[in-house]
């Protein structure tokens, strides 16, 4: 006898959407595991130059580093599109690593990292993001079991 429990369908990635009786017949449609979102996520912010420049940066890489932040949220808007809403948690994770990402940027655009007291603006924001995002992914990577941000002052 067939027994669903036993199967752990949403484990493998795969979910029914409908089932025949007399016709014997299933379908099947695929779904990516959150744990495996997640790890793509990581792998995708493991080698952005924001993440990974050192934070006593010289303001000269400022403009690189607001790009790669941009570039960043961009990516996990998204990935937020693509995201079930049911995915709570997956979910959370991405709008607070977003947010991480666009106050950096606004910091970029409000008081600039130009001026007398650009480079402290500069080296601050980009260490409050990189914390940001290091403590985020760590929460993130313990729930899922994941390979962390090993580049993060590692």
């Amino acid at each position: 006898m067939f027994d669903a429990a036993e199967v752990q369908v949403g484990a493998m990635g795969f979910r029914p959407t409908e089932i025949s009786i007399f016709g014997i017949g299933v379908g099947w449609e695929f779904k990516k595991p959150d744990r495996q979102t997640a790890q793509q996520i990581m792998d995708f912010l493991s080698d952005k130059r924001v993440l990974t420049v050192d934070r006593n940066r010289p303001t000269e890489d400022a403009a690189a580093c607001v790009a790669s932040a941009m570039e960043c949220r961009k990516r996990l808007s998204e990935l937020l599109d693509e995201v079930p809403a049911k995915s709570v948690d997956l979910r959370k994770w991405l709008r607070g690593l977003r947010e991480a990402f666009t106050s950096f940027v606004e910091a970029s655009e409000h008081h600039g990292f130009e001026g007398q007291d650009g480079e402290s603006r500069f080296r601050e924001s980009l260490r409050d993001l990189q914390t940001g995002v290091e403590t985020l992914s760590g929460v993130v990577s313990e729930r899922y079991k994941l390979t962390g941000l090993r580049t993060l002052d590692s």
